[in-house]
């Protein structure tokens, strides 16, 4: 009989680099011989469009009805903790009670027909009844761990059986809420589908979703970095390329009209919601690769606020990219500074750093070497045997 297996994002229409994780591993799953359901009441052409920009065979994947509904507000996690955990509290009108058990039902009364289930965390823990729970945790939420635990919560854990983190900064956070059942499995990059092109062209680039929610990706302050390097370095030869998903209408995103009104005067080229095969284009040009998710930010207090991985700086890095990247959240387990790339902690360091890479061509080509060796732990062959082993223990 044809094992069942459903997944559940509540940030998939978001199409981030979570995303491609979550449905990278709908992917492995189809290909190894399950029947794929994924919970979504939104629009029905999403899948088709996370075909197209992550470029993933989907074409056997199952939508079906949300029967979780959680619908993600960005404001403060411990405060939206408080409200996800109110399922046994003697202060909760019966009639609410009544609701949430009910709710408690339907989850029961479906997930029990599979034999795995891959749930993306949005900071609470769910109830799951599946065979094989999997809880997957991308942002190194901290709210858990201050908040006196309730009944409920015991028994979701109980019917958890694995954890799995997209790195070890996000992973360290998690230990105290699911202590040993806990792993760490790197996103996924499938390396043979990049390319790098020997004829580099004076390009800094950066890609990250224009908006400025949770890890904002922060674009206002490379552009800041760029009319530094340019005005103080003279480098009118080299130009920055700002590429990523916009959730709205570009022409309604009022985060990237002040950064087109901030870079108006500067040699800046904004890509917006690029497939594919563009976004591929543009790697395989490009020179150098900036980020800055989490500049300014406490990663101790705050590590939501911090880049918890850093996908598309292992794409850059395979495409032949030298990464001059913020010091912060996953990215030190990416780069090793001096080797592969550069780690920063200042606009003045990433200044600095850029500079030298601008004027010493030899230094890019052996860092790029560097990076590339680096990158190989990164590839989905090895997403996927991680995956299948722990879905097998």
């Amino acid at each position: 009989m044809q094992q069942k297996a459903a997944i559940y994002d509540p940030y998939l229409d978001t199409l981030g680099g979570g995303e491609r994780y979550v449905l990278t591993v709908a992917e492995i799953l189809l290909k190894n011989g399950y029947q794929v359901d994924i919970f979504w009441s939104g629009n029905q052409k999403l899948i088709e469009m996370a075909q197209e920009r992550f470029s993933l065979d989907l074409s056997n994947l199952n939508i079906v009805p949300d029967i979780f509904g959680v619908k993600p507000q960005h404001i403060d996690l411990i405060e939206e903790k408080q409200n996800l955990l109110k399922l046994i509290d003697h202060s909760v009108n019966p009639k609410k009670i009544n609701h949430k058990i009910l709710n408690i039902l339907e989850k029961y009364n479906t997930t029990k027909k599979y034999d795995l289930m891959f749930y993306l965390s949005d900071g609470s823990t769910p109830f799951l009844f599946s065979k094989n729970n999997i809880l997957h945790v991308q942002v190194p939420f901290t709210s858990s761990n201050n908040l006196k635990r309730t009944v409920s919560d015991f028994f979701k854990l109980k019917l958890i059986k694995n954890v799995i983190c997209n790195s070890k900064f996000t992973a360290k956070f998690q230990s105290q809420t699911y202590k040993n059942k806990v792993e760490v499995i790197y996103p996924p990059v499938d390396i043979d589908k990049f390319e790098n092109n020997s004829d580099k062209e004076n390009i800094i680039l950066s890609v990250g979703r224009f908006d400025n929610i949770l890890n904002a990706k922060k674009q206002d302050v490379l552009i800041d970095a760029f009319r530094l390097l340019h005005e103080k370095h003279h480098t009118k030869d080299w130009k920055l390329v700002l590429a990523g998903g916009s959730i709205t209408d570009p022409s309604n995103n009022s985060y990237l009209k002040c950064l087109k009104e901030k870079a108006i005067d500067l040699p800046v080229e904004f890509v917006i919601n690029p497939n594919f095969s563009d976004l591929k284009n543009i790697y395989s040009l490009s020179s150098i690769y900036w980020h800055a998710a989490g500049y300014e930010v406490d990663e101790m207090k705050n590590p939501q606020n911090t880049e918890h991985f850093g996908i598309t700086i292992v794409e850059a890095m395979i495409s032949g990219l030298v990464p001059v990247v913020i010091k912060k959240g996953g990215i030190p387990e990416i780069v090793e500074n001096g080797v592969s790339g550069y780690l920063w902690n200042s606009i003045d360091e990433l200044v600095s750093y850029t500079n030298k890479l601008i004027n010493d061509k030899d230094l890019i080509k052996s860092m790029s070497k560097e990076s590339l060796k680096i990158c190989q732990k990164f590839s989905k062959e090895n997403f996927e045997k991680q995956f299948i082993s722990i879905i097998k223990k």
